[in-house]
């Protein structure tokens, strides 16, 4: 080979190169945006069912007050209590904070974000051709 045919080969190989890395680039834009959307939506998803389920919560504390307040003879008597039961969930809650709510919120977190990392991964390899 000639130095010219040399020059030539190089610069399609750099072009190769160039391409290549543009691929890269916009495969891991893609898999960013695909990870932000699918992790947006379980958010999203979650807020919607937290709040029915304090609307249910709500029905339910009222329906106890009023049922305790028949019981005791106050119905306000009955919201005291029920609220009372509140502060003491509340007051569990925060001492145990990180056994209870912390440690499992960011494990799920993590465990979904990972999730998602290894069915690309194996999307990936399945579309990847055989190498020799």
């Amino acid at each position: 080979m000639n130095r010219n045919d040399l020059l030539a080969t190089a610069g399609e190989t750099i072009a190769y190169a160039e391409d290549y890395l543009d691929t890269k680039i916009e495969l891991v834009k893609l898999d960013v945006v695909d990870t932000g959307s699918k992790v947006a939506a379980n958010v999203i998803a979650g807020i919607v069912v937290a709040t029915l389920g304090l609307f249910a919560l709500a029905a339910f504390s009222i329906a106890l007050a009023i049922w305790l307040g028949s019981l005791v003879g106050s119905v306000a008597l009955g919201f005291v209590i029920v609220g009372l039961l509140y502060l003491i969930v509340a007051a569990v809650l925060f001492v145990s904070r990180n056994a209870l709510l912390k440690v499992p919120i960011l494990q799920a977190l993590v465990n979904s974000l990972f999730k998602e990392q290894t069915a690309h991964e194996q999307a990936r390899r399945q579309a990847a051709p055989p190498q020799a």
